[in-house]
């Protein structure tokens, strides 16, 4: 009875899928798809356990499980596309070194954050907040929203662009049409960062709306 039983997993294995081939396919996938990286990327991919027996396969389709993403412990999911109907997934644990901004100093609510107020170091991303600055212009020129202690990491929901036209202020209005601009002036009606909208009031009935622009200007267009 045990011949018997070795003799029919010696088959099942002599017609089985090299474990191997399907770790090349991970790897290979994961090599590509960290190539553009904003880091230095790396990864440890676990390996099949050998005693698992998979159905001879051709060609193999390599990707993320939905809801997981190429970063920290996750997921690979192989799938069989030719040959046979199997599916396999692998855990892998991915890491990217970058460079990321914390603060070098306190920092106060409703400060504006120059270049010395940062200090750059280098971590994984994986283990850093998802809206960690990673470069210094996304900080730069911004106002805080709260304080931030020194050493603590910079996040994009701790800042909003600075205000470019303050409330009454006097505005340089420009309409832009078809290629032609006018130029025209007004009262801004209420404060405004980059790229919000500003109402400005012209003469004395006309309200207009626009976007403010890095220079305090409001920009129509139609």
């Amino acid at each position: 009875m045990r011949s018997l039983l070795f003799i029919a997993l010696f088959a099942s294995a002599a017609h089985a899928t090299d474990t191997a081939a399907i770790q090349r396919a991970a790897q290979q996938w994961l090599d590509q798809s960290l190539a553009n990286s904003n880091g230095v990327p790396s990864y440890q991919l676990s390996k099949i356990d050998s005693r698992i027996q998979l159905a001879p396969c051709k060609q193999y389709d390599v990707g993320l499980p939905s809801g997981y993403r190429l970063l920290g412990n996750t997921m690979l999911r192989v799938q069989c596309v030719d040959g046979a109907s199997w599916g396999i997934n692998l855990p892998v644990k991915v890491s990217l070194l970058v460079t990321y901004y914390v603060a070098a100093r306190p920092l106060s609510g409703n400060q504006e954050v120059g270049a010395g107020d940062l200090s750059a170091q280098q971590g994984d991303l994986g283990t850093l907040p998802g809206s960690v600055i990673l470069d210094p212009v996304q900080a730069v020129g911004r106002t805080l929203n709260t304080a931030v202690a020194a050493g603590k990491p910079l996040r994009s929901e701790m800042l909003r662009a600075a205000i470019v036209i303050q409330q009454n202020q006097k505005v340089r209005i420009i309409y832009r049409d078809n290629g032609i601009e006018v130029a025209n002036e007004g009262i801004a009606m209420n404060n405004a960062a980059e790229g919000q909208s500003v109402r400005v009031r012209v003469g004395t009935r006309q309200i207009i709306q626009g976007l403010a622009t890095s220079t305090g200007s409001v920009d129509v267009s139609n």
